[in-house]
């Protein structure tokens, strides 16, 4: 299905205290090596890039030659069914990219928007492009087929969320639809493409950047992640009962800033807004 969220990049200061912590605490030894940093042999930078659809990258000591402007959110990549028209039309409103990624073995681009577009970072990628590229050296699942734990859905803060819905219908097809807030704002809107946005101030959002709010988590036991996170010293911020069943848990930032929320894998379709019977 296209559109849909594939994966968010998130900038860490130490690639393996990172990735050992979250493998830790998630339960999981979920981090595989990437690839990107394969295609940039002169670059100083680390990525690590997994099923899950989490892709750390660590900064060498000449930065990055892109996302510098989006503080620790680096992109949120949305698979689309042809990520060429999707630049010819952002192009055409008069957005250009801040980075443009090319991956040989599809032999295409992918394209970074950058904060200028609503304040968050898009990224847009042809479907399989990124699959097919690690397949070429490795087993690897699209992440609708992998198994939890893996991100279920992205939580972003945004001025004007219709302005960006609209927006990301336009440009990517992208449909969304009122949903729960979840104690988070005034209002939500969200899509079967596994993006939320939020709109409105909220006391939950206390010490979070923005405008990543939330990695929303399935886990196959959730009680045993949030014991683990919670052992480690990340306090639980906040409580969603849910009508499918068991709870939803909000951490707020927690390891280098990643901002967690841990929900069962029972409760996917009220992750997305759809409606549920109580278990």
């Amino acid at each position: 299905m296209v559109p849909k969220f594939c994966r968010l990049a998130w900038r860490v200061n130490d690639m393996e205290n990172f990735t050992s912590q979250m493998g830790e605490l998630v339960g999981a030894q979920f981090f595989t090596p990437g690839f990107i940093a394969e295609l940039y042999p002169d670059a100083d930078f680390k990525v690590m890039f997994g099923e899950h659809g989490i892709e750390p990258i660590q900064p060498g000591a000449e930065g990055l030659a892109f996302g510098e402007d989006s503080g620790s959110l680096i992109e949120i990549a949305i698979d689309v069914a042809n990520a060429e028209d999707v630049r010819a039309k952002l192009e055409g409103a008069g957005y250009q990219p801040t980075a443009i990624s090319y991956l040989p073995v599809p032999a295409v681009n992918e394209y970074l928007f950058g904060s200028d577009f609503h304040g968050v970072p898009f990224l847009a990628c042809t479907e399989g492009v990124n699959e097919e590229q690690i397949r070429s050296e490795r087993p690897f699942d699209f992440l609708a087929d992998a198994a939890p734990p893996k991100v279920a859905c992205v939580t972003l803060v945004v001025k004007d969320a219709d302005a960006l819905a609209a927006d990301l219908k336009s440009f990517h097809g992208m449909d969304f639809m009122e949903s729960d807030p979840a104690g988070f704002a005034r209002r939500a809107l969200i899509g079967p493409h596994r993006v939320k946005l939020i709109e409105g101030p909220s006391a939950l959002l206390d010490g979070v950047e923005g405008p990543l709010v939330s990695a929303d988590i399935i886990l196959s036991d959730v009680e045993a992640a949030r014991a683990r996170f919670e052992a480690a010293g990340y306090g639980v911020k906040h409580i969603r009962p849910l009508a499918s069943g068991g709870n939803a848990y909000y951490f707020g930032p927690t390891v280098q800033g990643f901002p967690v929320t841990l929900y069962p894998a029972s409760a996917d379709a009220e992750i997305l807004g759809l409606e549920v019977k109580p278990s």
